[in-house]
């Protein structure tokens, strides 16, 4: 939209006065392909836009939407939202927008995705059905779904700040189950990139396939998992999952501020092994979390959480930084126009150590070689968790021995920190989507790394 609308609408949404407000236009255009049982069961393509206006005095926020995406609209969104936080006392605050452009060409496709054939789509998909059929006689099932959405939002702040960001991102999935006899296991295996096409250049259809085929497959041998106290590995890139989830919530500035957080009051204290460094960092070129500027004008950043075991920073957005005293890192996000900002996760993970992986496993009598997640639940006040393992196997005098099913990881994220007493040189991360009452593309990442101990729930 033309800066001057903007000014209008944001100068109606001041009209009463406020502390701070924004007006926030979003436009996106949405694909979705999945195939099932060898057959198409969605083929879906979908405009999405509109405007989000809010404002801000003391406590209280104003919040209104509109899905036209015109002044009039925008206006009516504004009166919404102002009366929410009128007072008493009116008082007209002008705004000079001034353009600031935080584009570093994190997200810059190299097939962008609105150049592409849409049969270029359904190839990718019918691809990599085909290889996971193909794979083993025991698979049953295959379920490929192909998600693109390409995001464009401009910003306008009362602080005078006019700036936009474009997020092209692919997440491209398949399940496969398998079943022998009367056992059953669903593999899965997910990919992202916020970029272009040239994801299927970083990771075949055909590969992509295999592995979700070679889990569900390797799976129906599984014994049934050992339950007890014991060290547990997590092999590198998505048993991130487990941090974000146990700690990474605590560390988000909103949570921080009102006192609902384990972590709340502790900056500068160690609440970790020295062996461990968090970071949440959305600069990461093209990863699903990444972004140039977060959904409040803020650019992104790379922000170090704890070093080496000691708590330096929290994750903020402008709301928590002021109730905070801190700065601003970037990590204001919102699942679309129709939602205010919260203070969210980008790209978070834990920095890669100097023990070769190999080694962490031989280095372990026994123990639990976990190496996907199938999901979990949190208590965000504690950090107290419990999550199920979809693919293990047993560690006996420091080598893998046979896959087990039924494994639960029962614990304490603040507690298992401390406990982490090996870290690998290697590294990955994998994609995800995190719900926090509104959902937004976030990775986790971490190298192959050692739990000391703790309590697995099993079926043996």
């Amino acid at each position: 939209m033309d800066p001057e609308d903007l000014k209008k609408i944001l100068e109606q949404a001041l009209w009463n006065g406020g502390d701070f407000a924004d007006v926030f236009v979003e436009h996106r255009i949405r694909r979705q392909i999945t195939v099932d049982q060898r057959k198409m069961e969605e083929l879906h393509w979908g405009i999405e836009q509109g405007i989000g206006v809010r404002v801000v005095r003391g406590e209280s926020t104003g919040y209104a939407y509109a899905d036209e995406m015109d002044v009039r609209s925008g206006l009516q969104a504004a009166q919404a939202a102002r009366a929410v936080v009128t007072q008493p006392h009116p008082q007209r605050i002008s705004v000079t927008p001034e353009y600031r452009s935080y584009d570093r060409g994190l997200l810059t496709p190299k097939i962008p995705l609105e150049t592409l054939p849409e049969d270029r789509r359904v190839e990718v998909v019918r691809r990599a059905e085909e290889a996971a059929y193909a794979y083993d006689d025991h698979v049953l099932n295959v379920r490929v779904s192909y998600s693109e959405d390409l995001r464009r939002f401009q910003i306008l702040t009362s602080e005078g700040v006019l700036t936009g960001d474009e997020q092209p991102v692919i997440y491209f999935t398949v399940q496969v189950l398998a079943q022998r006899g009367d056992r059953r296991h669903l593999g899965r295996k997910r990919v992202s990139i916020k970029g272009g096409f040239e994801l299927f250049d970083q990771f075949s259809p055909e590969d992509v396939a295999r592995e979700a085929a070679r889990e569900a497959v390797t799976m129906l041998d599984a014994q049934d998992a050992p339950a007890g106290e014991f060290p547990v590995v997590l092999e590198k890139g998505w048993g991130g999952v487990l941090f974000h989830e146990a700690i990474g919530h605590g560390l988000e500035g909103d949570t921080v501020a009102e006192g609902s957080s384990f972590y709340t009051g502790k900056l500068g204290q160690k609440v970790g092994s020295e062996l461990v460094t968090l970071l949440d960092d959305a600069t990461l070129p093209h990863a699903r979390g990444s972004y140039n500027v977060d959904d409040e004008g803020t650019p992104s950043q790379k922000t170090v959480l704890i070093e080496r075991g000691v708590l330096v920073a929290y994750m903020t957005d402008i709301r928590s930084a002021k109730k905070l005293g801190l700065p601003r890192t970037g990590n204001g996000r919102r699942e679309s126009y129709r939602y205010p900002p919260l203070v969210r996760m980008s790209n978070t993970y834990i920095l890669a150590g100097e023990t070769p992986p190999e080694e962490i496993i031989r280095a372990t009598k026994y123990g639990i070689y976990c190496k996907s997640f199938s999901g979990g639940q949190v208590d965000p006040t504690s950090g107290t968790f419990t999550f199920t393992v979809r693919e293990a196997y047993l560690i006996e005098n420091g080598e893998l021995t046979v896959p087990v099913r039924g494994a639960t990881l029962i614990g304490n994220g603040p507690e298992v920190l401390k406990t982490i007493d090996m870290v690998g040189s290697d590294w990955d991360y994998g994609p995800g989507t995190c719900g926090k009452g509104q959902w937004v593309p976030v990775t986790t990442g971490q190298p192959t790394l050692r739990i000391g101990k703790i309590t697995v729930g099993g079926r043996a």
